[in-house]
């Protein structure tokens, strides 16, 4: 309980606290414990974009609902930026850039000084995550890097203080399934999200959909590999989405393996 503790301490000493807030494990997690501390004094931000699939922003709303923190959707257009488009290596950079300057307008109107990301102690070890360079140039904070709090102990602490997230598969958005150097355009995104749903309405989740022009990579955790390859119908979604070939990575899912 001393990393909780700790976590409970540094979300009280910032007074009033903004979560930039996505519905995966990390910041749902940061959410609960902010207001469980700071109540009324806490307030929550998603920002909702091409980026996000729309299965994950309803089921990101629908946990703020039960936490009952007060939230804001903030309405965010990615190809307004062409450094984004472009989709360099620093594409995640440009993203958050505008995201937090989103996030950071809606808690000044709250009069709420500080904006916490979901960073955890695991992703501080991490070589590449432009997304927190721009996020420490804006000051945002990460209390759950500062209070040592590693992914195992976000979904140990998750379960034992009942965030349904505790046990959800990690998740990136979109625009990770583009590979670096090919432009992100509105509807790749969509086809993406498209062929990933074929998946996860059949209840298999941890899933990516690599998009390569004509083929359709997926990525899946080896248990569901049977699964995927006996269920001709998911194939047959999928190349109605413009893939001329569906391939299944016999490696499975790895995080990051577009990098």
């Amino acid at each position: 309980m001393d990393k909780l503790n700790s976590l409970r301490q540094t979300i009280a000493s910032y007074g009033k606290l903004c979560i930039a807030y996505s519905g995966g494990v990390d910041s749902s997690f940061l959410t609960h414990v902010a207001y469980e501390v700071l109540g009324e004094n806490s307030l929550a931000v998603l920002v909702d974009s091409a980026v996000l699939a729309r299965r994950d922003k309803s089921d990101a709303i629908e946990l703020l609902e039960r936490i009952g923190i007060h939230y804001e959707v903030a309405e965010e257009n990615p190809f307004e930026s062409e450094d984004f488009s472009q989709n360099s290596r620093m594409r995640c950079y440009y993203c958050k850039k505008n995201n937090y300057t989103l996030i950071l307008n809606i808690a000044r109107k709250y009069d709420i000084r500080y904006v916490a990301d979901g960073q955890n102690a695991d992703d501080a070890l991490s070589e590449h995550r432009p997304g927190v360079k721009a996020g420490r140039e804006m000051g945002v904070v990460s209390p759950l890097i500062e209070c040592g709090l590693t992914k195992d102990d976000i979904r140990r602490y998750s379960k034992m203080l009942g965030v349904s997230t505790w046990n959800k598969p990690a998740n990136a958005c979109l625009s990770s399934r583009i590979p670096y150097g090919v432009s992100i355009t509105a509807d790749r995104l969509a086809t993406v999200e498209a062929a990933e749903e074929s998946l996860r309405k059949r209840g298999m989740e941890g899933c990516r959909v690599r998009w390569h022009g004509e083929i359709a990579r997926i990525e899946a955790p080896r248990s569901l590999f049977d699964k995927i390859l006996n269920t001709h119908e998911i194939m047959e979604e999928i190349k109605s989405q413009g893939f001329k070939y569906v391939t299944l990575d016999i490696e499975g899912f790895r995080s990051g393996s577009m990098n």
